[in-house]
């Protein structure tokens, strides 16, 4: 078994995809799991039959798994169909043979482990920290429910555990390890020469009739795949924020029922000397503690510096160094009984010691900012950006609404929708089934869309497609090429060129063989 997955797992690229098609970038590569009968099938494990369509689909999520990663590093040449679709079934396939092994033996993620997982992704966070609406729709863009794609992590981290059983208990034998030390000893002079391919070009000369042989042999090799131009309609909100109609009344009565946006939230510098009080202790050691608090108190309000004071006796180990200073602080970051006495002072005052459940507090505001109200006049542009932005997004519900309408009535051309909102119909470069359309079209269920039988065979409009927060499309296909071989006349040049480097690799093998033949 060992060997048979170390024969899978040969060239970069092959650890590549297992790199990546492994938790955490597997769960986007989960849409085999809603299987659909009836299609061209190009594996069957165990009974199950991977499709066409699985195999397409996978290898689109994995190449956009590679743009992600990769970022300016990412190249289109390198990750072709050709290199990847090979190494994408070999791990479709040993991701079937996981899972069946996963479930003879049992193996099972429960609902905790994998929203566990779930939070710890980039991609699903905000700031720093878990956000359940940009989980939601990146699952939604993905053209996934929340079911599917939770029972695809718990599947995933499932086999997780079955990959790292087999890593952990893989073993070395003496034979082995005795072999690999004398092969790293050795030591071996050689001799060679270079018989790059390229210098046998010119003697690679075909005639009509060997060109022509090798085409019909080859043909393999100079097929099209199936490939699409997609017309489409763009609705975006930001681009509707033109079209709201704006007077003063409007404005101002938008900035008086919204006015805390236009307003900095209230924000205090300040600084403490703490005296602290151990849990339980007894009525003599807290006022002890009190007592320590008053008279320091009574010392600042005497003159005294407080900076110094708080160096030379404050328990709290993070501010005295620094004379107690706590920065800037807003509502909401400390214990109440602090924040309400620090909110309550004006600037430059000192409160009386206040409890908390770590002991006594002197508190100093030493400056205030935000908080203040702001007049429309000096707010006018912000408020108008503001609503702006809020009527745009109530006006593209209903654009989107007259937008599906339109398409769906007019299924045969996109012009009539266009004309009647004020769109621009688009179009791009061709695609293939296991391409990669341009943003904002990017999202799997777009691709789904573009070849699904009511769009491709019978030539309707999509439905309205979600694209993104308030972003949506309407698309239809412009031109379509089926699959076929280049004609020889029509692609000679590239024949002659092919067979030109093919023989001019014998000739280099035929030359080298002679070498040491010698």
């Amino acid at each position: 078994m060992l060997q048979a997955i170390r024969e899978k797992a040969q060239g970069w690229i092959a650890w590549t995809i297992v790199i990546l098609i492994s938790v955490p970038f597997a769960l986007w590569g989960i849409q085999e799991y809603l299987g659909v009968g009836g299609e061209p099938e190009v594996a069957v494990v165990n009974g199950e039959k991977i499709t066409q369509r699985m195999l397409d689909q996978r290898v689109r999520d994995f190449r956009e798994n590679l743009r992600f990663s990769l970022g300016d590093n990412y190249s289109a040449e390198l990750f072709d169909d050709a290199r990847l679709k090979p190494q994408v079934l070999n791990a479709m396939v040993e991701e079937r043979l996981l899972t069946d092994s996963a479930s003879d033996w049992n193996l099972r993620t429960g609902d905790a482990q994998a929203r566990g997982f779930i939070v710890t992704v980039p991609a699903f966070q905000r700031d720093g920290r878990f956000d359940q609406q940009a989980y939601e729709a990146a699952v939604r863009n993905r053209g996934m429910s929340r079911v599917n794609f939770e029972q695809g992590v718990r599947q995933d981290l499932a086999l997780s555990q079955l990959r790292s059983g087999i890593r952990e208990t893989v073993f070395v034998t003496e034979t082995d390890l005795s072999a690999r030390v004398r092969l790293g000893a050795e030591q071996r002079t050689v001799r060679y020469a270079r018989l790059p391919a390229s210098s046998f070009i010119d003697q690679a000369v075909p005639s009509e009739e060997q060109l022509r042989r090798y085409y019909e042999s080859n043909q393999d090799r100079y097929r099209t795949p199936e490939r699409v131009q997609v017309n489409y309609l763009l609705l975006d909100a930001s681009a509707l924020g033109s079209l709201v109609d704006v007077n003063d009344e409007a404005l101002q009565q938008y900035f008086r029922d919204h006015r805390a946006e236009f307003v900095a939230r209230e924000e205090r510098a300040m600084r403490h000397i703490l005296i602290t009080v151990a849990p339980g202790a007894g009525d003599d050691e807290v006022a002890k503690a009190q007592g320590k608090a008053d008279d320091l108190l009574a010392q600042l309000r005497g003159g005294a510096d407080f900076a110094s004071l708080a160096q030379a006796n404050s328990d709290d180990p993070g501010s005295a160094k620094s004379g107690g200073d706590l920065g800037w602080v807003e509502r909401g970051l400390m214990v109440p009984a602090f924040e309400d006495a620090a909110f309550t002072l004006a600037k430059g005052d000192f409160s009386d010691p206040v409890r908390t459940e770590f002991g006594f507090h002197i508190i100093q505001v030493t400056d205030v900012r935000g908080g203040s109200d702001a007049a429309f006049a000096d707010m006018r542009d912000k408020v108008e950006a503001a609503y702006r932005k809020f009527e745009a997004e109530n006006l593209y519900f209903d654009y989107a609404e007259r937008l599906a309408q339109s398409a769906y009535e007019n299924s045969a051309s996109l012009t009539p929708a266009a004309e009647a909102l004020g769109l621009t119909v688009r179009t791009t470069d061709w695609v293939t089934r296991s391409g990669q359309l341009p943003a904002p079209l990017d999202a799997p269920k777009v691709m789904n869309a573009v070849f699904s039988d009511d769009v491709l065979t019978e030539g309707h409009n999509s439905e309205l497609i979600e694209v993104g927060p308030q972003r949506a499309v309407v698309l239809r296909v412009a031109e379509h090429e089926a699959a076929g071989v280049l004609g020889f006349d029509q692609n000679r040049k590239t024949i002659e060129s092919d067979f030109r480097r093919a023989n001019a690799s014998e000739l280099a093998a035929q030359t080298g063989a002679k070498f040491l033949g010698e």
